[in-house]
Parts: structure tokens; sequence; C-alpha cells
């Protein structure tokens, strides 16, 4: 990735942008089941603690789904600017733009 792809919107930088937050949120979801299970412990609700892990582990996989959809939502728009970039060439003018 160049700077001029940064300021052109030719190219977009939302994928490594939601990688990042994919990572910030994994973090977020393990402490958070960590958290919750350990202030269950200490207040003697056993039961709500494991639940607190279940809804841990549930999240984790709710997260990567929904940040999946956006990178093939996103990764749609690079491989339609393929397509395009493609027929340009094939037409014969490289200044076309669809």
């Amino acid at each position: 990735m160049q700077l001029s792809d940064l300021f052109g919107f030719e190219k977009l930088v939302t994928t490594a942008v939601i990688k990042i937050a994919y990572w910030i949120g994994i973090v977020v979801c393990v402490l958070g089941g960590i958290g919750g299970f350990l202030a269950a412990l200490f207040n003697g609700m056993p039961l709500q603690g494991i639940l607190y892990l279940v809804i841990a582990i549930f999240s984790l996989l709710m997260w990567r789904v929904a940040c999946e959809i956006y990178i093939v939502i996103f990764g749609m728009y690079d491989r339609l600017g393929q397509i395009r970039d493609s027929l340009a060439r094939r037409s014969g003018d490289p200044q076309q733009r669809i």
C-alpha cells in the first residue's frame, strides 16, 4: 500500500481497519468473559460464571462472523474494480470508466 492509496480512494483501507478491530474485539470478549467469570465466582455464583464463559465464546464467534461479512462486502468492491479495469482493457480504451 502506498500513500497515494490512502488519500486516493481507489483502494480501500477498510479491510486493514477491520482486521485491527477484530483483534481488539477478541481481547475485549476474552477479558469480559474472564472478568465476568471471576466476578461470579467471587460472589458465590458458579453457574453464572459458567454462563459468562459460554456467552464469551458465543460472542467471539459472532464477532468473527460480523468481521468476515464486512471483509466480504469490501472485497466485492475491490473485485468489481478489477472487473471494471479488465473490461476497460478489453474494449481498448484504458481511460474508460464504467
